[in-house]
């Protein structure tokens, strides 16, 4: 067989491999493209809510209630926030045109709740998410079984029993009533977050502590505590974040001397109309902070999750 005759052959032979090749490329491109587009649509349809909740804010209410809707081409203005946050204008006193409300009081009273709760449940369930994953005891897996199923229980099945003890021994419309009432389901819900992360921790590292002299309070500050911040910090803005998006709970046991930003906002909406404009810009200030906390703690969250995966 002639040269030429070879030649011709292998190029016949890989002709149809690379046509597989350049059609397996095209594929590969147009399913980056599919997933991309994809990524886009999600994002547009989870970001509009808030974006058109932020916009509300700053539009007046002639703005808000314009049909066709003004998704941009309005003129911002601050006051919405300047009503719900009670600053005077010149010319214009604090809340003007608003229901008597003190949402700088709700908010406060959201940081001391939300505050006070969640060093409660640090504090206990750090001890408890220890015992439960490096002690061997009677009982330890009907505990750890218990401690999820409390997350399937409704909460509406232990408020109203709650509300009903807490207006028979004085707990009721109290800071100290509705922070124990969050830890229900927030000390389980961090126990069992918290409980993984420990776990992920080598048992070496406290056996060669406890060669070296040290004692359990001095393992878990020394040893424990250092390896477990960034599941204790993602494990806890988690639960912070339910304890200060929570509505119910602190509507039914609390009244208006503790109102928390969520039962605040109400105030807003009114048997005579709903301001808009006012209602968005207290959800916005009410948003905020967990915004800021999110991004403070970003690398914490991502390696606290990731971590507490290794080992369950």
């Amino acid at each position: 067989m002639r040269r030429e005759e070879v030649v011709d052959r292998m190029a016949a032979i890989a002709r149809p491999r690379q046509t597989s090749g350049m059609g397996l490329a095209t594929s590969r491109k147009l399913a980056d493209i599919l997933t991309y587009v994809s990524l886009l649509l999600w994002l547009a349809f989870v970001f509009s809510p808030l974006y058109w909740m932020f916009s509300m804010a700053f539009k007046s209410e002639v703005d808000v209630i314009t049909i066709p809707p003004k998704i941009t081409g309005f003129e911002p203005t601050l006051d919405n926030f300047l009503t719900v946050l009670n600053i005077e204008r010149r010319g214009i006193s604090a809340n003007t045109g608003a229901p008597v409300t003190d949402f700088p009081g709700n908010l406060m009273n959201s940081v001391i709740i939300a505050g006070g709760g969640i060093i409660i449940t640090v504090v206990l369930g750090v001890m408890a998410a220890y015992a439960v994953s490096r002690y061997r005891f009677h009982g330890r897996n009907v505990i750890t079984i218990l401690i999820l199923f409390t997350q399937m229980i409704p909460g509406m099945t232990v408020l109203m029993p709650l509300y009903v003890l807490y207006r028979t021994v004085g707990l009721y419309n109290t800071y100290q009533g509705v922070i124990l009432a969050y830890q229900l389901y927030s000390l389980p819900f961090f126990i069992w977050l918290l409980r993984s992360h420990v776990s992920a921790i080598p048992v070496e590292l406290e056996d060669a502590a406890r060669v070296d002299g040290c004692n359990l309070v001095q393992i878990l500050r020394h040893v424990v505590l250092p390896l477990l911040t960034p599941g204790l910090v993602s494990s806890g803005i988690l639960v912070f974040i339910g304890m200060w998006n929570t509505f119910v709970t602190a509507m039914i046991l609390g009244g208006p001397k503790i109102q928390p930003v969520t039962v605040g906002i109400l105030n807003y909406s009114t048997f005579e109309n709903i301001q808009w404009g006012r209602t968005a810009a207290a959800s916005v200030v009410c948003v905020i902070p967990e915004i800021i906390a999110g991004f403070w703690i970003q690398q914490y969250i991502v390696k606290g999750l990731s971590t507490g995966s290794v080992k369950g």
